[in-house]
């Protein structure tokens, strides 16, 4: 039988889509390339207690620790800690869940292909697909793409502008860190264009990195073995786990088309100033949930249609993404040094309140937008010269 919807992919994204999608009457059929839903992942699995609240998820089983604050390592100097001593987010089970979501779409009734892999998007809503039981098609009113960062979908829908990604490396180890606290470690010959990542995760410790140039496992590497705190830390030859992914750029693909939408990594819904996806990828899988069934019920699944779904999500996230992206642009052409002078700042008195008022672990635009303000203090302490220099990064 036809689906309504086809979900190429079954992470947190494309299951909470299905989700939705199935409590509303809808038959949604979610495809997924693997055997077992949560695996594998690449991702530090922190998640912000205000995203969840504001989503309507409740921590779960798969909560293992509670973070109360960060550690900034600059490339040089002393480090930097925050904390307003509450919790303010929590390091997740990604498998368990990822595992969790799942369910909870199959029981509101979604139909799940496992180790099934789409190989081939063709006319009018039919994607050709790979199982146990060899090669077939299969036809929906709308397809939903929520198939990573590499999207097959985007590609064969024409959806992709610019193929902008940070390459990333992750182990999992033993290490002597705060259960409490993440740390976070700059330096453009360490992660240039992001930082490398030291966090509480139960009985280990994830460790990884996200880069825009050279090869991200050989850095993490050299991380673990040569920083001079980090590697301190770790206990050597105990890892446990390696995973390698990629992470979007927003706003470098459009994210639907007739009949097609693109949601989670695979639109680029990401934080560009730090990668995470879990919590804007699930409010705009909701956004998508939502036109895809108005359409659905009302008036059709062409592009005209689905114009609502990216309004939505640049109302929501349309600042985010920008301030993000010009960030993220700073991280990359700064030098060590100036990044050390910059990260040296937020120790002043002045700045180092403002940023424990203004700082929300889901919408950094909000602080960005507060430090600008504070535009003649900041250019006093960097000088007018760096402060120019800058603005043209930004630019």
């Amino acid at each position: 039988m036809q689906p309504d919807v086809i979900i190429v992919g079954g992470g947190p994204a494309g299951c909470h889509a299905g989700k939705l999608l199935a409590e509303r009457g809808f038959d949604v059929t979610i495809v997924e390339e693997h055997p077992e839903i949560g695996h594998p992942t690449c991702c530090a699995g922190i998640v912000g207690i205000g995203g969840l609240r504001e989503l309507g998820i409740k921590p779960g089983k798969w909560v293992l620790n509670e973070l109360t604050g960060a550690t900034l390592y600059p490339p040089s100097g002393n480090p930097i800690t925050l904390s307003r001593g509450k919790v303010e987010a929590l390091v997740i089970d990604r498998a368990q869940f990822d595992r969790e979501l799942a369910i909870k779409a199959g029981k509101a009734g979604a139909t799940f292909l496992m180790n099934t892999r789409c190989i081939g998007l063709g006319r009018e809503a039919t994607v050709k697909l790979r199982g146990p039981q060899g090669t077939t098609e299969l036809q929906a009113r709308l397809i939903m793409g929520a198939d990573g960062a590499s999207s097959l979908i985007a590609q064969k829908a024409g959806l992709l502008k610019t193929a902008k990604y940070l390459r990333c490396a992750q182990v999992e180890l033993m290490a002597e860190i705060d259960a409490n606290t993440a740390e976070l470690y700059f330096g453009r010959g360490l992660a240039s264009g992001l930082f490398a990542w030291m966090v509480p995760a139960g009985d280990v410790c994830r460790v990884g990195l996200g880069t825009s140039e050279g090869v991200p496992l050989k850095r993490l590497f050299s991380f673990i073995k040569k920083h001079p705190v980090a590697s301190k830390k770790i206990r050597p030859n105990q890892t446990l786990h390696l995973a390698a992914g990629t992470i979007p750029q927003p706003l470098t693909r459009k994210i639907y088309t007739d009949k097609i939408m693109l949601i989670g990594d695979a639109a680029g819904h990401v934080k560009p100033l730090t990668g995470g996806g879990i919590y804007i990828g699930l409010s705009c899988a909701r956004f998508a949930a939502e036109v895809a069934a108005q359409s659905l019920e009302a008036v059709g699944t062409s592009a005209k249609a689905l114009r609502e779904y990216e309004r939505l999500v640049m109302k929501h996230f349309g600042t985010e993404f920008k301030f993000g992206i010009r960030g993220h642009k700073l991280l990359e052409k700064l030098s060590d040094e100036e990044l050390s002078s910059i990260l040296k700042l937020v120790n002043k008195p002045e700045i180092k309140a403002l940023v424990l008022e203004q700082a929300d672990f889901d919408h950094h635009a909000r602080l960005m937008g507060a430090l600008v303000k504070k535009g003649p203090s900041l250019l006093k302490a960097i000088g007018m010269r760096k402060f120019i220099k800058y603005l043209r990064y930004l630019a």
